[in-house]
């Protein structure tokens, strides 16, 4: 989750921070705050809703970058 919400802050700065604030949260809360204080359950529910919700939107961008004439 850290990882997946240090590529969100630097995807498209502005319009993704706004978009996606909640992971973007999250990240900076793992990379700042001491895990031991963390709760697991928003953990769990943070890494489901990226997988269903945010990864797909993220790939699909990936996928129209790549399909750019270079």
């Amino acid at each position: 989750m850290l990882t997946f919400g240090e590529m969100l802050k630097q995807a498209s700065p502005g319009t993704v921070v706004q978009a996606y604030g909640g992971p973007i949260a999250l990240r900076d809360k793992l990379a700042h705050v001491p895990h031991r204080k963390l709760n697991a359950e928003v953990l769990v529910a943070s890494v489901e809703r990226a997988t269903t919700e945010i990864l797909p939107l993220i790939q699909a961008r990936i996928q129209d970058l790549s399909d750019v004439p270079a």
